[in-house]
């Protein structure tokens, strides 16, 4: 890996009979009196990264709901080493924050603090332990401890508190391996057993867990590291199965799927050139599942664009909007630009899509996309979804809002600690903003499709039932100066879909498509 200057640290500056003149050449010796110039600072190499104790760095300083990735990138840089090093760490953060409350929930059984009252610093050398122990090497349950210890200062007087916590957690608590049932009807669930997602399980001396048979909600939030209210909120919205669904999934991350472009390729060939390279593949219509931890990037047909790694679910979104070849179609909130590409290539790349999103550099990764895939029809433009105007309507228009990511916890895993009521409702409210919006810049007889990635009623139904009784505005079609809703103006609802997160295999979505009237 080359070397890139980090710039000058600060040194001591020479005394006046010690500077060289400004056109002597520097030279890496000592003068006669002993005066070594400053020589340039390198970055550092992966040689001299520590992966444990940076993924601590990063965790101590992380806020609850913060990007995991970015906040990797953020700490390599600090510490001056490449940011294309963010691989090695983030496995390792993705597991602690995963688990975050589950852990919490074991440590309380040993510590003599609450765990919410730990430094921020002892709480993450313990998660990480917890993390290396639980979900990378049992065997090696010492070392871990030792390596946590090791992650605070030699001067740090709580080295001994971790110490002592870690030696009671190898003992409270052991990893078993086993075959596992996810689908929700039928899956277990233990007093003194947790699932920590592909077949292992944390396994406590003691019945820890809540009685799932008497209080669901509080096994379901422990055991499987989510907020209680929200589980709570899942049982009133979904039902037991619905909430053991949303649960479960949430343990591990799904699998890969991608998106076959058909404008390059067709599903059959590329998943003979897979398979002929080695790889497991499975297909579902033009979706290809593939191993985890698959390189992408590195797969036959990347590089020219046969395919976009997209979810299963996700897939299914684009062709309900019906969009057709010289159409104009709208997709706000576009980025990173999987349904926009998708639209593109449903209409053979012969319809005019724009792109709309709010920031320059999600704009930019929805241009990179469209230029690897060889889509031609797609514009962008950089536009706020809840206040743009265009000056010509469009026959279709695309909605993928901003939301809580409630239905992709598998995948999303910071955002588990992002949920709660108040931001619920900031969303929500800025859903339906979006919506109203959208409505706006759609041609009489349009159709309009509102999609998030949350199976909560308060980012889907609620928002899509408000729409719909609500008057139109005066700009919009089926505004006619009469006081009635839009179902009343002629607004019909041609379809809606709300798909629960099917553990181990999809994620969770709503969406639905409206038709103005002409």
């Amino acid at each position: 890996m080359p070397d890139r200057g980090r710039g000058q640290a600060r040194q001591p500056k020479p005394s006046y009979k010690q500077r060289r003149p400004v056109h002597a050449k520097p030279s890496a010796k000592p003068d006669r009196k002993g005066f070594r110039p400053p020589q340039p600072k390198h970055s550092r190499t992966s040689h001299e990264l520590d992966p444990r104790k940076l993924a601590f760095a990063a965790l101590a300083r992380l806020t609850p709901g913060d990007l995991l990735d970015k906040a990797v990138e953020n700490e390599l840089r600090r510490q001056g080493h490449e940011p294309g090093l963010v691989h090695r760490i983030l496995p390792m953060l993705e597991d602690a924050t995963r688990f975050a409350l589950l852990f919490d929930a074991l440590i309380a059984h040993v510590s003599t603090r609450p765990p919410a009252k730990l430094d921020r610093d002892v709480r993450a050398a313990l998660h990480l332990f917890l993390a290396w122990y639980l979900l990378d090497s049992p065997q090696a349950v010492y070392a871990h401890g030792q390596a946590a210890v090791d992650l605070l200062p030699a001067n740090n007087p709580s080295r001994g508190f971790v110490n002592a916590c870690v030696r009671r957690l190898g003992e409270f608590v052991k990893r078993a391996d086993d075959t596992d049932n996810l689908e929700p009807a039928s899956a277990q669930f233990w007093r003194e057993r947790a699932r920590l997602g592909h077949g292992r399980f944390v396994v406590a001396k003691l019945p820890i867990f809540p009685d799932p048979e008497k209080d669901l909600a509080g096994h379901l939030a422990i055991a499987c590291g989510l907020e209680r209210w929200f589980i709570d909120v899942l049982l009133e919205q979904h039902g037991p199965q619905g909430a053991k669904a949303v649960a479960l999934a949430s343990i591990q991350p799904p699998p890969l799927w991608v998106r076959v472009n058909r404008l390059k390729t067709n599903p059959e060939e590329l998943a003979g050139q897979w398979s002929a390279a080695g790889l497991q593949v499975e297909r579902q219509g033009d979706a290809l599942r593939l191993p985890e931890n698959t390189r992408v990037v590195e797969l036959p047909g990347f590089a020219s664009g046969a395919f976009y790694v997209q979810d299963l679910t996700s897939q299914q979104v684009a062709p309900t909007l019906g969009a057709r070849a010289g159409e104009t179609v709208l997709d706000l909130c576009a980025a990173p630009g999987g349904k926009t590409g998708h639209l593109a290539e449903l209409t053979g790349d012969r319809a005019k899509v724009l792109a709309c999103d709010v920031a320059p550099e999600k704009i930019e990764r929805i241009q990179e996309n469209m230029a690897r895939l060889g889509y031609q029809s797609v514009a962008t433009v950089l536009a706020d979804a809840r206040r743009v105007r265009f000056p010509e309507r469009f026959d279709r228009v695309l909605i993928d809002a901003p939301c809580s990511n409630s239905g992709v916890l598998g995948r999303r895993v910071e955002a588990r600690h992002r949920l709660n009521v108040a931001i619920v409702r900031e969303l929500s409210q800025s859903q339906a903003a979006i919506l109203e919006n959208a409505a706006r810049n759609l041609k009489p007889g349009g159709s309009l499709l509102y999609s998030v990635c949350s199976v909560l009623m308060e980012e889907g139904v609620d928002i899509v039932r408000k729409f719909m009784t609500s008057r139109p505005q005066a700009d919009e079609p089926g505004a006619n100066g009469v006081q009635q809703s839009r179902e009343g103006a002629g607004w019909e609802m041609r379809s809606e879909h709300i798909v629960l997160p099917r553990p181990g295999h999809s994620d969770g979505m709503y969406w639905a498509v409206m038709q103005a009237p002409k």
